[in-house]
């Protein structure tokens, strides 16, 4: 029998599933995921520990606090952690693959007809009610992932640096995010970590983020190839992807549509709603920029680099991954990349108005869908749908 489940925190309860059954059950949770993340752990929850007894509850858990120690969308990383306790690396492969693939699918279909059919009067009227609410959604994510994150001044600090950066450069962010999390290291490894303030915070800070190297620039100009420069600068993001989903599109942005111009702001928004609208990982929003940039290759290019970190990570670390969290040069760099990407998410948010927000109706839904977001905690599925809905209405009535 596959040992791998007594791995770290509870062992299985049941013999180990075979390859066929990880890859039905991850995916169906795959096409049954919609509304984000939390709605991608909560299935997962239900379906490994609940109905399969692959793994106790604690288990379970423990996978979902350690995988926020490394890059890459922590959904899936989740998933490919439960393959590999049930069948090592062919199971991480397995239902890391069954989780993705479904969602890869649709969006890089869906990306076909958009870009084909997505300047057309009639669906620009349709993405006039989706784009308020996008916006409204990314900031209500940076609001969430900084009420979590930010615990004292030299973390609002950091998250003010993050919202900075995005204004500058996808580079920016990066850099920021891994100067921060190692002044926290350093800071947490002192004796008197406790009396620093925000003050050295903000003068590293202003050291590391302005007149920082254009990686990307760098990445393209090495590459001389639009594919290569797909592949590459995805890598890279997913290399420091911490925070979730959304973390990527305040990454992504600043290199699709402002580096690369690979998208328009508005065309960017459009493929944030899109990965919002079906069911699955918003990561695969890289299937979208991809596609963009170099058509079908472009497309698997792009997703294939964001989520090798993910999965590299995963199979480096899986007999060691739960001990990770006991480290605390690990934890303490923690605290402070993630305000950062927060700040981050929240000036990709801004920067997105702009082009989210038409009118001043548009601005009122923006305002409506953004309370409903953050503090009545309705799904983003739904306020996508409502938002379509609206866009529907206004092309019919106009």
């Amino acid at each position: 029998m596959d040992t791998h489940g007594a791995e770290g925190g509870g062992a299985r309860r049941e013999p180990a599933p075979s390859l066929w059954e990880l890859g039905r059950v991850y995916l169906g949770i795959s096409l049954l995921g919609f509304g984000g993340p939390n709605a991608h752990l909560a299935l997962m929850l239900d379906e490994v520990v609940e109905r399969r007894g692959w793994l106790t509850r604690e288990h379970f858990l423990e996978l979902m606090a350690v995988t926020n120690l490394l890059p890459g969308p922590n959904s899936s990383e989740v998933a490919i952690h439960v393959g590999y306790t049930q069948r090592g690396w062919a199971g991480a492969l397995t239902t890391g693959l069954a989780f993705l693939a479904p969602t890869f699918v649709i969006v890089t279909a869906l990306s076909a007809l958009y870009f084909r059919f997505g300047t057309l009067p009639q669906a620009d009227a349709l993405f006039w009610g989706v784009q308020p609410v996008v916006v409204a959604i990314v900031i209500a994510a940076g609001v969430k992932i900084g009420r979590a994150a930010v615990k004292t001044r030299g973390q609002a600090v950091l998250a003010l640096v993050g919202a900075a950066a995005s204004v500058a450069s996808g580079a920016a962010i990066i850099v920021a995010m891994i100067g921060a999390g190692i002044l926290w290291a350093w800071r947490g490894s002192r004796p008197d970590s406790g009396a620093r303030g925000p003050t050295s915070t903000t003068v590293t800070s202003v050291v590391l983020v302005p007149g920082l190297i254009s990686i990307p620039g760098l990445i393209s100009f090495a590459a001389g190839g639009t594919l290569l420069t797909v592949f590459l600068t995805h890598l890279w993001i997913g290399a420091v992807l911490f925070g979730g989903g959304y973390v990527l599109v305040a990454l992504l942005e600043p290199y699709a549509v402002g580096e690369f111009g690979w998208l328009t702001a508005t065309q960017f928004l459009d493929g944030v709603a899109l990965t919002q609208a079906v069911p699955g990982p918003i990561s695969t929003l890289s299937a979208f920029v991809g596609y963009a940039a170099a058509g079908l290759p472009g497309a698997v290019l792009g997703t294939v680099g964001v989520y090798l970190p993910a999965f590299t990570a995963v199979l480096l670390t899986a007999p060691r991954l739960e001990r990770l969290r006991d480290v605390p040069v690990v934890r303490n760099a923690l605290l402070g990349v993630v305000p950062v990407a927060a700040g981050a998410v929240l000036g990709v948010g801004a920067d997105l108005t702009l082009a989210g927000v038409r009118d001043p109706v548009a601005g009122a839904l923006a305002v409506g869908a953004l309370v409903a977001a953050v503090w009545k905690k309705v799904p983003s599925l739904w306020l996508v749908a409502a938002g379509l809905g609206l866009g529907a209405v206004r092309a019919l009535a106009f």
